[in-house]
């Protein structure tokens, strides 16, 4: 078992990447800077004079097909690959400099977000974690989905999903979530989709910049 961060990380120097927005088709630019302890997860606009907007719930704007984040007006969309990188791997603080609306998609998977961190190198402060525990079970269901959340001493993951498709079917994962397990087992998942619905996806505006 790896030992538990008892202390905020943070990256010890600049990293870069570019690519498109998955759903707006865009160009996009994203530029990962060390931030002091006690910052958490920050995006900058630096198309809009480097307006910031928190990586925290209280923003959560829409989560239909992408997690998007909305601060006066300020959207920044697709955020879910970069943080739950930032988190599986550890990373409390950190400024996200982003010069358009999305999180380029890359090649769909967490990893080459995991090896932009792993470049930056990761680096301990001083400054001790502050955790948010779970009480009780919380659990919802619908539209045949089912997501619950339980009390554990540690952050522990269990998947299960059924497609219709042979390429996809019956997949399970189970992992205590750790960097090294992360990088392994779960930042290589790639989105993915169905021809059948490319049409109406991109009717509704969505999956752009999709191949």
């Amino acid at each position: 078992m790896e030992p538990v961060l008892r202390f905020e990380t943070t990256i010890m120097r600049a990293v870069e990447a570019s690519g498109v927005g998955l759903h707006s088709g865009v160009p996009v630019r994203i530029r990962v800077v060390p931030a002091p302890p006690g910052t958490g997860i920050v995006f900058r606009r630096s198309d809009l004079e480097m307006f910031e907007g928190p990586a925290s719930w209280k923003h959560v704007q829409r989560v239909s097909y992408a997690t998007s984040l909305m601060r006066q007006g300020v959207l920044i969309s697709t955020t879910e690959h970069l943080l739950s990188t930032f988190y599986s791997m550890g990373i409390d603080n950190a400024y996200v400099e982003i010069d358009n609306l999305e999180v380029p998609i890359l090649d769909g998977s967490g990893q080459p977000f995991v090896e932009m961190l792993r470049a930056a190198g990761l680096r301990q402060t001083r400054r001790k974690r502050r955790y948010l525990a779970i009480r009780r079970e919380v659990a919802l269901e619908g539209n045949g989905k089912r997501i619950s959340i339980v009390p554990s001493e540690r952050f522990e993951l269990s998947c299960h999903v059924y497609f219709n498709h042979p390429m996809v079917g019956h997949q399970s994962l189970r992992m205590e979530v750790s960097p090294d397990n992360y990088a392994r087992e779960l930042a290589p998942a790639r989105t993915f989709g169905f021809a059948p619905e490319l049409d109406q996806m991109r009717n509704m505006g969505l999956i752009r910049g999709a191949s």
